[in-house]
């Protein structure tokens, strides 16, 4: 047996003595490289326990590290496994991360006044350790504080806009401010709890100031940052989406990356991202869905066959 082979199973028959340090992508790209089996490496998977990044970079990276397709499906099988031996590992939203917003309509002295929402869509999407926590394209509302014009004495009009937080994919707000720099209030539970919910708001003040120009207006499409509010704890397991399958006719096999997960109508859990199930029955071609997991996306893929010829 290659030295660098059996290097690999003492790895794994370590891993299995002591169950201590959970499976990721390191260790399966390792075992992978050093020539480990690929049915060795779905059963280690199934049987240990595991903490893999599996955004869509997270995937093609593993993929061209020659990790198989059989290998990735037990990884996602494994990754959306409720029942695992360790607890999953809590995440951080450090605090003064920033999150880039921009206008969904113009803001002008003639369309708004105090009291007012005006809508912000966030641009970019933000990952923890390769986990979807915020998704660009998700609307934020906010209200308009103040209002005022500039004066024939010079001085600049304002506007004030209060966004009281940052919806995560968990469905939990954070708490934001529009400065990066801030003290920072320790440590804040945002897995869903009311102690996180009732901390979050703090009114006191506009998170926006816009101070207005010569033309005293700002038109959809202008750019803003804001910056996360303190430190949040997250809970990996509160990002999981269960995702129901369904067929027509019922009983469709469905795989993915080359493995099954199931017959149809059942129901995983899937991380927020991109993926594509392939379903096949017996008597009809197979079909190929591409699935999205997040906000606005509908949380049930359904395959209608269409008869051989």
């Amino acid at each position: 047996m290659p030295v660098r082979q059996l290097a690999a199973l003492l790895i794994l028959a370590s891993l299995a003595a002591h169950a201590q340090a959970p499976l990721d992508n390191a260790i399966i790209g390792k075992l992978v490289k050093d020539g480990v089996a690929e049915s060795t490496i779905v059963a280690t998977i199934n049987q240990q326990p595991g903490r893999y990044a599996l955004s869509s970079d997270d995937m093609i990276a593993l993929k061209r590290a020659g990790v198989s397709d059989k290998i990735l499906a037990a990884m996602i099988v494994r990754n959306a496994a409720p029942n695992q031996s360790t607890a999953p590992v809590a995440l951080a939203l450090h605090d003064g991360t920033p999150i880039r917003l921009r206008l969904a309509r113009d803001l002008t002295f003639t369309n708004i006044k105090p009291g007012e929402l005006a809508d912000f869509e966030i641009l970019d999407d933000l990952r923890i350790d390769g986990l979807l926590v915020i998704a660009h394209g998700v609307r934020v509302t906010a209200t308009i504080t103040d209002a005022e014009p500039k004066t024939r004495m010079g001085r600049g009009g304002k506007m004030g806009v209060n966004l009281d937080g940052i919806p995560l994919l968990n469905g939990v707000k954070v708490a934001i401010r529009a400065a990066q720099q801030g003290q920072a209030r320790g440590s804040t539970d945002a897995t869903g709890g009311a102690a996180a919910a009732a901390d979050m708001v703090r009114p006191a003040a506009p998170t926006l100031l816009f101070a207005y120009g010569k033309g005293e207006a700002f038109p959809s499409g202008t750019a803003v940052a804001v910056y996360v509010d303190g430190e949040f704890k997250l809970d990996p397991a509160r990002f999981l989406v269960d995702i129901g399958f369904t067929s027509n006719p019922p009983g469709a096999l469905v795989t993915m990356y080359g493995a099954p997960v199931g017959r149809t109508p059942f129901t995983t859990r899937l991380a927020p991202g991109a993926y594509q199930a392939v379903f096949s029955a017996d008597g009809y071609r197979d079909l190929t869905q591409a699935i999205t997991v997040g906000p606005g996306h509908s949380n049930t893929v359904h395959a209608a066959f269409a008869s051989k010829p």
